[in-house]
């Protein structure tokens, strides 16, 4: 008999999540570009210098799906 194969569910990113992927993402860009680690940082740490195609201005936890769930 095959054994059966171990899932693991999806857990949902949240809020810290996106930021903390997006901050990294940042940080690691302004190193390859040649900054120094603090300036590399204090782009990471001001979410207003961000393109807004990092992290949308919308709600990052929206999911199209979730909508039908409301039709009674």
């Amino acid at each position: 008999m095959a054994k059966r194969r171990r899932t693991t569910k999806d857990v949902p990113l949240t809020r810290l999540d996106f930021w903390a992927i997006a901050a990294n993402e940042v940080y690691m860009a302004c190193r390859r570009a040649g900054m120094d680690e603090g300036t590399a940082l204090a782009f990471a740490m001001d979410r207003s210098s961000y393109p807004e195609w990092i992290v949308d201005n919308g709600n990052p936890m929206f999911k199209p799906w979730d909508e039908d769930e409301d039709d009674d």
